[in-house]
């Protein structure tokens, strides 16, 4: 009779450390899952931004050119009209 004690409370034991393994593992995995899924949000917002912060850069970038000509443009005017007087 000690004997099959000694078995259900090894067999007891063992399911007891294998489930306690189980739940560090799935806690371990569902924080994990989560962080990857925060990342993720973060990571599109990321691209997001800088697919905005790239198209602002072109933009700014042409009304910088645009200015540029206004300005050549002005100042050939100006050089004309003091040449005349």
């Amino acid at each position: 009779m000690a004997k099959g004690e000694s078995d259900a409370r090894s067999v007891n034991s063992s399911t007891s450390i294998n489930f306690e393994n189980y739940s560090q593992l799935l806690d371990a995995f569902k924080e994990t899952h989560e962080e990857a899924n925060r990342l993720t949000l973060l990571n599109n917002h990321l691209k997001d931004m800088n697919n905005w912060l790239e198209n602002r850069v072109k933009a700014l970038e042409e009304e910088l050119n645009n200015s540029k000509n206004d300005f050549e443009n002005l100042e050939m005017i100006y050089k004309n009209f003091s040449c005349k007087m």
